[in-house]
């Protein structure tokens, strides 16, 4: 994290955090100027059956914008909670902590899955999403205790949630009209209603401004993703992006004048802030207030004053805050490495609710890797042949093998995927295992499919019709490109998997050679259904994806198997070397694998370091890297 930090800083410092266009945001009118509203053909008005007027007054439908900053800030960074969703102890589960960092508590504390939080205005409610009964539902936890009140029961989707300002009502995203829409209830679960039905794209992640007037929410119904405002009294819809970029994510400053957003092109995703009476689609300045290449989730801190966001890593994700309006500030880091998903909610008032977790607390483990050391301990371990997956290609001899330190998990992950999915689409693998003395100018030479730690999935998937199932999403992050699966299940009827909001890479021959070389392929539309998170899942039982390569003669935009993205590994802390200790004898791994094999296979000198080969006394300026 140090590192990321000083890098973030180094970069703002040199760039001066100027503006994408050039300068930063300029000062606007106030909404009732400026806006030139786009309606909808057959967009039922008023949408709420209430007026604009009632809608920004104090009625039950508005209210106008609270007054949620009071007793100050905590040393400069901000008063209140911010609530957020995180795996930890084997569950995904609400948690808050202070704006510092400070008093971490847990909320809920469920096996199934917890997301999205989003805090009543007067901070004692947290309604989130949750798959408690087998389908994505909206679930709201008070302060009081108390089990969490199940606010929708429609067989599919429901996520996302978002209070309005008096608390009285929730948005939120539903697939229950056969496409993601945006939806209203009453805040007890009461009268839904489908904003956005004259519309199948999808229209996903609804935020109700402070002052109530509006809800914001990202589209795709013009081909990408874009941010729209919808005015709460007449169901009016403005566009306020048009680029041919994705934007999405909006979330609204305390004065609902701004709405900071994410912006993602060329691989990089960062976050931009918008006027919302000059929004880019009119022609308007955008400002750039990140700079770490994968950033989402902004959420704004009481006073307007910070930004706080999560950070994505190749090795997890963390939440940092900024000051959007200072010059190269060191972001401040609130949380550790976590592997974290879905939005952040900040309330200004909201005290410390909820359990303080321990590190004791493990939760329910989600399998038990059962070994038989060898007797002698040379090596320690041996293989363990996969009772139930199979080779798509006899090629490497069929053996489908793991070390015995691994493979218990890889089984669990198997039956976990094929309960999820309704597919067993671990049961065929393109490959486990290889021989201590294979060599291919594709594969490195210290490959973990040889320590008995690796898995390639099968390139891709389809159903008995031949229709195509698996999509690969392009992350890029650490200045590497990543990539994420998604499966799409077997039962379409929200009991299996959730909507797909994720523009898939299109990996076609026609999109990679014909119509993009130079990115390698490019963004496809986003497909209908459920779809399960199988990268995800993979994290969950220890197994984790790698980059694709982008060396100069061996690039993933022009050579297919430098892409991996169907390459799974499960180190458990261990470089390679120690890793190949544990299932050869150390004669045989000190005879294949030695500075010099590495050399002479052509092998770059820090592949051989950080694999953990031993260092020969020649190449000891190599230790100053090591430290």
């Amino acid at each position: 994290m140090l590192l990321l930090v000083e890098a973030a800083l180094l970069i703002a410092t040199l760039l001066g955090y100027r503006a994408a266009s050039g300068s930063p945001v300029l000062d606007s009118p106030s909404f009732s100027q400026g806006i030139s509203w786009k309606h909808i053909p057959n967009a039922p008005s008023p949408v709420l059956g209430v007026s604009l007027a009632e809608a920004s007054g104090d009625s039950r439908s508005g209210g106008g914008a609270p007054s949620t900053f009071r007793g100050g800030s905590q040393s400069g960074v901000g008063a209140g909670r911010i609530a957020f969703s995180a795996y930890r102890h084997h569950n995904w589960d609400i948690y808050t902590v202070n704006p510092d960092g400070s008093d971490l508590r847990r909320v809920t504390h469920d096996p199934a899955p917890d997301r999205s939080p989003a805090w009543s205005p007067d901070g004692t409610r947290i309604a989130f999403a949750s798959r408690r009964d087998h389908n994505w539902d909206i679930y709201v936890v008070d302060a009081g205790g108390g089990e969490p009140l199940r606010l929708t029961a429609h067989p599919d989707y429901d996520g996302s949630p978002s209070f309005s300002p008096d608390g009285g009502r929730i948005t939120f995203e539903s697939y229950r009209s056969g496409n993601l829409d945006i939806w209203v209830m009453d805040a007890d679960g009461g009268y839904p209603q489908n904003l956005t039905s004259e519309v199948t794209e999808g229209d996903f992640g609804p935020v109700w401004s402070p002052d109530g007037r509006f809800i914001a929410f990202t589209s795709w119904r013009y081909g990408d993703k874009d941010v729209f405002l919808l005015e709460v009294g007449s169901g009016q819809v403005m566009r306020l992006t048009d680029s041919p970029a994705i934007e999405e994510g909006p979330v609204w400053s305390p004065d609902s004048q701004k709405l900071a957003f994410v912006y993602q092109e060329d691989g990089a995703r960062e976050i931009y802030l918008m006027d919302v009476a000059h929004p880019p689609a009119q022609g308007g300045r955008t400002k750039r207030l990140t700079w770490f290449t994968r950033d989402d989730a902004p959420a704004w801190s009481p006073d307007g004053r910070r930004l706080a966001f999560i950070v994505h890593r190749f090795d997890g994700e963390s939440i940092l805050s900024i000051e959007p309006d200072a010059l190269g500030e060191l972001p401040r880091a609130l949380t550790g490495l976590e592997t974290l998903a879905g939005n952040l909610a900040w309330n200004g008032i909201a005290t410390a609710w909820g359990e303080s977790p321990t590190e004791e607390d493990d939760g329910q483990p989600l399998y038990v890797e059962v070994t038989t050391p060898q007797e002698g301990g040379d090596p320690p371990y041996s293989f363990k042949k996969l009772p139930h997956a199979f080779l798509e290609s006899q090629e490497l001899g069929g053996v489908t093998k793991l070390s015995d330190r691994v493979d218990d998990s890889f089984n669990a992950l198997q039956a976990r995927v094929q309960e999820e999915t309704g597919y067993d689409f671990l049961g065929t693998i393109s490959e486990a295992f290889r021989h201590i003395a294979f060599a291919s100018k594709a594969s490195a030479y210290g490959s973990w499919h040889k320590a008995g730690r690796a898995v390639d999935m099968l390139f891709d998937f389809h159903n008995a019709a031949g229709e195509p199932l698996l999509e690969v999403v392009r992350e890029d992050m650490s200045g590497e490109t990543y990539w994420r699966l998604y499966l799409r299940c077997a039962r379409q009827d929200g009991s299996q998997g959730e909507p797909l909001k994720v523009n898939p890479w299109d990996l076609s021959f026609q999109a990679r050679a014909v119509e993009n070389p130079s990115e390698g392929g490019r963004l496809k539309s986003i497909p209908h259904g459920y779809y399960v998170d199988l990268t995800a899942l993979a994290q969950e039982y220890g197994w984790d994806r790698i980059s694709a390569h982008d060396e100069e003669d061996f690039d993933w935009t022009w050579h297919f198997k430098a892409l991996e993205y169907w390459h799974y590994e499960k180190r458990d802390g261990l470089d390679w070397y120690e890793a190949m200790l544990e299932v050869y004898p150390r004669q045989k791994v000190e005879e294949f694998f030695t500075w010099k094999k590495f050399a002479e296979a052509d092998e770059e000198p820090y592949t051989a370091l950080v694999k953990g080969v031993p260092l020969p006394f020649a190449e000891r300026r190599w230790l100053r890297v090591r430290r």
